[in-house]
């Protein structure tokens, strides 16, 4: 196991971590999907007011650690090129993040939009990295 985590390609997965951060940016932004967000979370903008920053370090592990994993999965199945990658990352998104948090969802009543959006992102997100982690 030690060998697989040592030869990882570290520097791709800090660049996919980062572009999967971005999306996130972008995905919450008012470009796309933040009103929508407020309205489903029964939110304004005053309630919000400035997130505290240490969310969004947090939220960078938790993805640097979601992407590393990918990246293990993707080391340990002979995964080499950007296609093959974006696909694990779909596999890993849909398959167990979309899943998992839907079987979540359904018992502490989210709404299915909510859902989509949230864990559409996530889905976008690791296979956004499976992508810079294949071709990287």
């Amino acid at each position: 196991m030690s060998e697989i985590i040592s030869s990882l390609n570290w520097l791709a997965v800090i660049v996919a971590t980062v572009v999967y951060f971005a999306l996130g940016a972008l995905w919450y932004s008012n470009l796309l999907f933040a009103k929508t967000w407020m309205k489903l979370r029964n939110v304004t903008e005053e309630d919000i007011g400035e997130p505290n920053p240490v969310i969004f370090l947090y939220s960078f592990i938790l993805q640097f650690i979601a992407v590393a994993s990918l990246a293990l999965f993707m080391k340990a199945m002979g995964i080499g090129s950007a296609g093959n990658g974006a696909l694990i990352g779909f596999g890993a998104g849909a398959g167990f993040v979309f899943t998992l948090a839907g079987t979540t969802g359904i018992f502490s009543e989210v709404p299915m939009k909510l859902h989509f959006l949230d864990n559409g992102y996530h889905v976008i997100g690791l296979v956004l990295a499976g992508l810079v982690l294949g071709w990287w």
